[in-house]
């Protein structure tokens, strides 16, 4: 396990928050399927292929892995849609969207734990259970369609002192809304994170326009 300062885990968060704005992202559980489609990542389920390529794909992960994108090829998430638990699979999804939002290399097991935990915050928002009186495992997997292991992972961190005041994410929400990072034109997140000066200017920092 990697120490992580608290700084990474609150960027996660923001980032998160800002495509929940980008998407009007209003109602649990979350789509995974629309999370995938809008910025144009394919959502490829292992049982797409035949048995012989179905071995191979769970040689290389037996829950799901990201490819990236190339002129040729569009970004790809494929996953192992065999899993009984509907809320594994949803995991799964979530935490390879963590990577393609980050581009990062898949292979780096140092990136795991970071994807694991956007994934449940992405299903799970912990401000908004808190908000909502939803603090049991049982109530987070009526209403987030998670697995009971991610249920009482958010559960458990919903007690912790630091979470208990949800007014810091409130104000994340409403200085998201006013830069509105997303570019049209590169329809990738990460990129936006490193360019916010040229956004404060209503300039994007990826396709220089200002038609955003």
């Amino acid at each position: 396990m990697y120490k992580r300062s608290s700084e990474i885990y609150d960027e996660i968060k923001k980032n998160i928050i800002q495509i929940y704005l980008d998407y009007s992202i209003r109602q649990f559980p979350i789509d995974e399927t629309l999370v995938c489609r809008k910025p144009g990542v394919s959502l490829i389920p292992y049982s797409a292929y035949d048995s012989k390529t179905m071995t191979l794909l769970l040689k290389r992960s037996k829950h799901g892995f990201f490819v990236k994108g190339s002129k040729d090829r569009a970004p790809a998430i494929y996953y192992n849609d065999r899993y009984k638990s509907e809320g594994a699979k949803r995991l799964t999804i979530f935490h390879e969207v963590k990577h393609y939002v980050y581009n990062e290399d898949t292979t780096d097991e140092e990136f795991d734990d970071l994807a694991d935990f956007f994934a449940r915050f992405f299903m799970c928002p912990i401000p908004y259970l808190i908000v909502k009186g939803i603090e049991t495992p049982e109530e987070i997997i009526s209403i987030c369609h998670v697995s009971m292991n991610a249920a009482a992972n958010v559960a458990a961190n919903i007690q912790k002192p630091w979470n208990r005041n949800p007014r810091s994410y409130k104000e994340a929400f409403s200085k998201a809304a006013q830069r509105r990072q997303s570019c049209l034109r590169a329809n990738r997140y990460f990129l936006h994170q490193r360019c916010e000066h040229h956004v404060q200017r209503n300039r994007c920092g990826i396709c220089k326009s200002n038609n955003r």
